[in-house]
């Protein structure tokens, strides 16, 4: 949203919310004992979390078919879920619904528990700009979502509901903060961070540069992981492996990180997210990207031109 006039963005941002809170309708006339099971079922359930809360994310546009949730999206959330003291790395392909998953429906699905399980959630982008547009798609969901306002209450509270940092009626605190910015001193009551989520640090830019990748690195693991409370909390880091020398690829062979890798095709030639996309589909964008592209923007695979045979010679 960043390149587009301030009057664009706030027309699109109504656009969206509209959309959140037309296709998220409830049955007012349901029983309390439908509406308890479906809380208590969501609770436990991740993929139905997903599919009921999160229609408008789940639905194509074009053919109105639910595209479910892949396997590795509801082990990550379960990896989270079960781990109050996790450092996680997800390297997923472009496209793979990293931000969705890691900065919004993880969070909220944390945050609907019968004994909520986040209170300060901090998510990390490339600027400051860059954070409060990402951070602004959970806001939209706790004010506009019907469904979760229905069965988990209201969100939205008067005076603390501002771009990139605000406040839940019952006191869960998010906040947005750009690389490299001072994450000391983050709190919210007595509360530190204990979801910190930084999603796709690195640039084509930035890993041309390996003093800054070192040097963002060493932010990440100091003055970032120090706002945890002495290391308590879950600290995750999501993006696509675009360079070899990245942030994302220091931090996934860093001891005692959970790095799981999920590459558009596996290694039997199937989709990893056959619900998105046929195997037909990813070659047609194989073909037009280009090898070298296709590996480094799908399949966590970036490939310097020049250091190795290009496909199309052999």
């Amino acid at each position: 949203m960043s390149n587009l006039s301030e009057k664009d963005a706030v027309r699109l941002w109504k656009r969206h919310c509209e959309t959140i809170q037309s296709q998220t309708t409830v049955n007012k006339a349901e029983s309390a004992a439908d509406k308890a099971a479906r809380i208590e079922r969501a609770r436990n359930d991740y993929d139905f979390f997903v599919e009921y809360y999160f229609p408008h994310y789940c639905t194509n546009p074009q053919t109105g078919v639910v595209i479910r949730s892949a396997p590795f999206h509801i082990a990550a959330a379960k990896t989270v879920k079960n781990n109050r003291n996790l450092k996680a790395a997800f390297i997923w392909g472009r496209g793979h619904a990293k931000s969705t998953h890691c900065d919004i429906m993880i969070p909220l699905w944390l945050k609907c528990q019968k004994v909520r399980d986040i209170n300060v959630m901090v998510l990390v982008g490339k600027s400051q700009d860059n954070a409060n547009t990402l951070l602004a798609d959970v806001q939209a969901e706790l004010e506009y979502n019907q469904r979760y306002i229905n069965d988990f209450g209201v969100q939205k509270t008067e005076g603390t509901w501002q771009d990139g940092e605000f406040v839940t009626a019952d006191g869960c605190a998010f906040f947005a903060r750009g690389r490299g910015q001072s994450p000391r001193g983050l709190r919210y009551r007595n509360f530190r961070p204990d979801y910190i989520v930084i999603d796709d640090l690195d640039d084509d830019e930035l890993v041309n540069n390996p003093a800054r990748v070192s040097n963002l690195t060493d932010w990440v693991k100091e003055a970032l992981f120090g706002a945890l409370d002495g290391g308590r909390g879950r600290f995750i880091m999501v993006g696509n492996l675009i360079s070899k020398n990245s942030v994302l690829a220091n931090i996934a062979k860093t001891d005692s990180v959970h790095a799981t890798r999920v590459d558009a095709i596996d290694k039997k030639d199937n989709p990893a997210w056959e619900a998105k996309w046929s195997i037909k589909e990813l070659r047609a964008m194989e073909r037009f990207m280009g090898y070298r592209s296709f590996q480094k923007e799908m399949m966590n695979n970036p490939i310097t031109e020049g250091a190795v045979f290009r496909a199309d010679w052999i």
